[in-house]
């Protein structure tokens, strides 16, 4: 029986250091030029909501307008849709969906226009697929531990969906013309 036990710890142990490692679902990528620049641009940001209730650090376009075109890789970046559109909310952090807010019932957020400080960690790449169509996101990951307590204060996680703060940079697509990069920048 002694034995069955610490077989089963054994593997359990396995198990839940195998599914941690799994858990890592971006990718470190090497841009040095990219962290040097960035790291000039003040870390922080005002805290603002949109209508419809999504809450983010407004941060320094900066972030995207000069880490863009440092970024060595093969393909098409184009940066996202946030920060090109006329109506877009530019380079931000998210901090706060609206579902969480309707599902926790959060309707006022007190730390409306309060500064909020952050972090440079690392520039980060995540693949995703939409619409049977695989990018990548290009990120900037922050450590934002203010952001954190916020979240905390108001009875969530301190992370959305477990994930670090970041400023998306843009998306990358390999071989694509100029509509489709469009097309693209529309969806982001």
């Amino acid at each position: 029986m002694k034995s069955f036990i610490q077989k089963f710890l054994f593997v359990a142990a396995l198990a839940a250091s195998l599914c941690s490692y799994a858990a890592v679902d971006y990718h470190v990528e090497n841009q040095p030029q990219v962290i040097e620049n960035v790291i000039q641009i003040p870390q922080r940001g005002i805290l603002k909501q949109k209508d419809n209730g999504y809450l983010y650090v407004d941060v320094s376009n900066d972030f995207v307008a000069l880490a863009l075109p440092l970024i060595e890789a093969p393909g098409k970046i184009v940066p996202p849709h946030h920060f090109t559109s006329s109506k877009g909310i530019g380079a931000h952090i998210s901090v706060m969906y609206e579902n969480e807010q309707i599902q926790n019932e959060i309707w006022e957020i007190a730390e409306l226009g309060q500064e909020f400080t952050f972090t440079i960690m690392e520039v980060r790449t995540v693949k995703v697929n939409r619409d049977n169509k695989m990018s990548k996101l290009w990120l900037i990951a922050v450590d934002a531990p203010e952001l954190e307590k916020l979240r905390e204060s108001y009875g969530l996680s301190p992370k959305i969906k477990g994930h670090d703060f970041h400023i998306t940079i843009g998306s990358q697509v390999p071989h694509i013309n100029k509509e489709q990069a469009e097309v693209l920048q529309e969806a982001i």
